[in-house]
């Protein structure tokens, strides 16, 4: 090669412009889509958990009107728990999990609710005639005597691109989204207290002391 046309080689190399835009295209595509994935991720993840807080809301409510017969017959509270996939719709209810319990305040405890019954869908149901000591009664529900229904869902999110590409993003391979939903009763009848209070299946009514 001839000598003297390297410095002109040099000067055109250093002028040329073809191809940058293949090159930046390239260093940012990896920022693109990472954006893309984590925005697309994290909108159906807020759709999720806004659902999942729908339901409890729907849930508390269903059950808080009762039944014409008190406790609650078993086929209507088979009917609450589910509509819960209709209200969960697009999303996959088989792996969510719900606790439905009719709860008791005593001037004992105005802050530890009192499980009277509590009926489940793919849960474990709590612990009946019992204080439940991972919960808190709610500041309005903190009244001797009062009676209120409180709808628990636990539900896994399933992310579309991946547990990979998750954890990537949280530092965890999935998220679970839960919901504690009190509710006051709005029918039911009224037993050892001025409260009305809803019987769930195969319950009895809140004692008159804990």
């Amino acid at each position: 090669m001839d000598r003297t046309a390297l410095p002109h080689l040099r000067s055109k190399f250093c002028r040329d412009a073809t191809g940058v835009s293949a090159v930046e295209f390239a260093l940012i595509l990896p920022l693109m889509l990472a954006l893309f994935i984590g925005g697309s991720e994290l909108a159906r993840a807020i759709d999720n958990s806004r659902k999942v807080t729908l339901v409890s809301r729907v849930l508390a409510d269903l059950t808080s009107q009762g039944d014409t017969v008190n406790p609650m017959a078993a086929a209507t509270m088979q009917d609450i728990l589910s509509s819960a996939s209709l209200v969960l719709a697009p999303y996959n209810s088989n792996s969510t999990s719900i606790v439905i319990s009719a709860v008791g305040v005593y001037a004992t405890n105005l802050t530890r609710p009192y499980i009277c019954s509590s009926t489940t869908l793919n849960g474990v149901a709590r612990t009946a005639k019992a204080n439940a000591t991972d919960i808190t009664v709610p500041p309005t529900f903190q009244l001797p005597g009062m009676r209120y229904v409180l709808a628990e869902v636990s539900m896994p999110y399933q992310p579309i691109f991946g547990s990979a590409v998750m954890k990537t993003f949280t530092g965890a391979a999935g998220l679970t989204f839960k919901v504690g939903m009190p509710w006051p009763v709005r029918a039911g009848k009224v037993v050892n207290s001025t409260y009305s209070e809803v019987i769930l299946p195969s319950g009895v009514a809140c004692p008159l002391t804990p």
